[in-house]
């Protein structure tokens, strides 16, 4: 699996600057909750600012119980910006798994 990280500003409406881009490749048997936070804590370590991820990504716990296991801010997105910024993580997180997969082909991604 791949975990994809985007730190950027962002404005209610669009995304402002992005600072940074980070892909953590992880190799697991089976995904979990404690899984997916210790990779994106890995991910997001030494950057600042309220990790902003969908609910589904956290097995739809509650954001306190998220924010605990993570041990810093976090938010389920609730602007176009923020659900934006989701989109590119998910989009830079399929790229760099296929990278990792299939480096240097040049099959049809399409399918």
């Amino acid at each position: 699996m791949v975990c994809a990280v985007v730190s950027a500003r962002v404005s209610p409406i669009f995304i402002e600057k992005i600072h940074c881009v980070r892909i953590v490749p992880h190799m697991a048997q089976t995904v979990d909750l404690n899984t997916v936070a210790d990779l994106t804590s890995a991910a997001c370590m030494c950057l600042t600012g309220t990790i902003v991820a969908e609910s589904g990504d956290f097995y739809n716990q509650e954001i306190w119980r998220v924010k605990s296991i993570l041990g810093r801010e976090f938010k389920y997105p609730e602007t176009l910006a923020e659900r934006t910024a989701i989109e590119l993580a998910h989009h830079i997180s399929l790229a760099g798994r296929r990278l990792i997969i299939h480096p240097g082909t040049d099959e049809d991604w399409t399918k």
